[in-house]
Parts: C-alpha cells; structure tokens; sequence
C-alpha cells in the first residue's frame, strides 16, 4: 500500500515536470499513455511495424535485418500484456513472445515481467494516424528506439515523414523504414 501510494506520488510529480518542460520544448510529444488506456479494446490486436528512429545509429541494428514485423498484443490475466511478434528476417519468420507488467501502480511504463526492458506507449495523434501507436522501447541491450505501428500493412508517406520529422525533433535522427521486400509473416507462420 505505501508503495502504491509512493509510485502515484512520484508519477504525479514526473507528470507536472513533463507538462513543464513540453512548454519549454514544444516538439515534445504528449504524455505516454496510461496503462488503463493500453488495456483497453482499443489498443489489442494486431499492428503492423512501419519504421524506427533512435538516438544511436547501432540501436536500429536488429531493425536492418528485419524486412518487416507484425506484433499481436493481447491482455491477459494479472494485469498482464502478451505481445507476440512475427517478424520476416530473411527468407525466415520469426517468433518472438514476451510479457509485459501492465500495473496501474507503475503506469505509463509496460516493465517486461523479467524486468530487462521498459516501454511507453503514445497513441497516433502525435502523428496525426489515428490508427497508429508509437512504441518507446529501452531493451535488455540498453538500445533505445521508437517504433511506429500501424493497424494495417499500409501507411500513407505523409504519415512516416511526420514521424521522421517527431523523432528528429527530438534528436532521434537515424530513421529506418521497413523494407517490405518478402511481406508480412502471418501470425501463424513463424516458428
């Protein structure tokens, strides 16, 4: 309970200054969203990768070889997130599964259940796609990305430069969009 109560204070408090300093740094996006809103309907299902940005060059590494990537996100028990991926390296899908925290106590962050990666969720009107998300990813490399997300396999150009253009704002300059070469692994194709 004092925990609870500690985690809220201090979430509350990063809140006022993000709000501040998004009037000092007008290019800033909008607060993440909380994991109330995540767990809804609305954000469950499937989305399909666009493009990444980061600060580092060598964190889009794992993106080069990926010619493309669909994520399935799906709640589960416990307050919980599943989110599966499949992904087209090469000629070869690729699964990928993992869990993620999606607590109220902890919110907006999504903490892997192992703890080695944290994400933050914005929604598409940061970039003007209402059918978009943008994923702030810190994994268990330490790598930093955003990734945007799209509900279907198709993103109008418009809507990549105004991400591209969101990120370099930011100083997240090195941009990679998703090749799209081999198409789309199914969900139930990769091993």
């Amino acid at each position: 309970m004092l925990m609870s109560t500690l985690w809220g204070a201090v979430s509350s408090l990063m809140g006022l200054f993000y709000s501040g300093i998004q009037v000092m740094v007008p290019c800033l996006p909008p607060a993440p969203l909380s994991t109330a809103v995540i767990t809804t309907d609305e954000y469950m299902g499937t989305w399909y990768f666009v493009a990444a940005a980061a600060w580092d060059e060598d964190d889009l590494k794992s993106f080069k070889i990926t010619d493309s990537s669909i994520l399935h996100i799906q709640k589960d028990a416990n307050d919980t997130l599943t989110v599966t991926e499949n992904a087209r390296v090469g000629d070869q899908c690729q699964k990928n599964t993992w869990s993620y925290f999606a607590l109220s106590v902890t919110g907006p962050f999504l903490f892997r259940t192992d703890f080695d990666a944290v994400a933050l969720i914005w929604d598409g009107k940061l970039i003007n796609c209402p059918s978009c998300i943008v994923i702030l990813l810190v994994d268990e490399n330490e790598e930093v990305s955003a990734m945007l997300f799209a509900r279907n396999e198709n993103t109008a150009d418009e809507v990549i430069q105004a991400f591209k253009s969101k990120m370099e704002c930011v100083y997240m300059e090195d941009f990679l969009k998703a090749p799209l070469k081999n198409g789309y692994c199914k969900l139930d194709e990769a091993a």
